[in-house]
C-alpha cells in the first residue's frame, strides 16, 4: 500500500521553513555588515586629503582629485603629475598608458598605492568634462 503525502501543514515541513527563515535572516545582515566594515567599502575613492591621512600603506585604493595645472611631466611613457582635492596636493607618478581626456584641470580617479609621498598609480580615470554647461550670462 502506497504511504500518503505529507500535508502542505505537516510539522517536518514547518520546521524547514522555520529552520531556512531564520538561518536567512540571520545570513543576510551578517554578510551585509561584514561588507560594509571592510575598509573603503562603502565608497568608490578617497579624497587626497583623506589618502594623505591615512599615510604609507600597501593596500590599493582610489583616490579623487583635480589635475593641478602646469604639474605634469612626461617621460616616455612615465608620466608624473600632481593632484588636489581644494586643500591638499598629492604626487602621482604612472607608467600607465593616460586616457585622452587626461590635461591640465580634469578630474581623475588614480587607483594605486601610496608610497612613501608619491601615489604610484596602476590605473588613471578622466572624468570626461560635461558638454551641457550653462551658459554664461553676457
Amino acid at each position: 500500500m502506497a504511504q500518503p503525502l505529507e500535508t502542505a501543514t505537516s510539522p517536518k515541513r514547518r520546521a524547514k521553513f522555520v529552520v531556512g527563515g531564520a538561518l536567512l535572516a540571520v545570513a543576510v545582515p551578517t554578510l551585509i555588515v561584514w561588507a560594509l566594515s571592510r575598509p573603503g567599502a562603502a565608497s568608490f575613492y578617497v579624497t587626497v586629503s583623506e589618502a594623505k591621512e591615512r599615510g604609507v600603506t600597501s593596500q590599493d585604493y582610489r583616490v579623487n582629485g583635480t589635475v593641478v595645472p602646469g604639474s605634469i611631466e612626461r617621460d616616455g611613457l612615465v608620466t608624473t603629475f600632481r593632484v588636489t582635492d581644494g586643500e591638499t596636493e598629492m604626487a602621482v607618478t604612472t607608467d600607465r598608458p593616460l586616457p585622452d581626456t587626461f590635461k591640465d584641470e580634469s578630474e581623475v580617479v588614480v587607483k594605486g598605492d601610496l608610497e612613501g609621498s608619491t601615489f604610484v598609480a596602476t590605473e588613471v580615470l578622466a572624468k570626461c568634462p560635461s558638454k551641457f554647461k550653462a551658459k554664461r550670462a553676457a
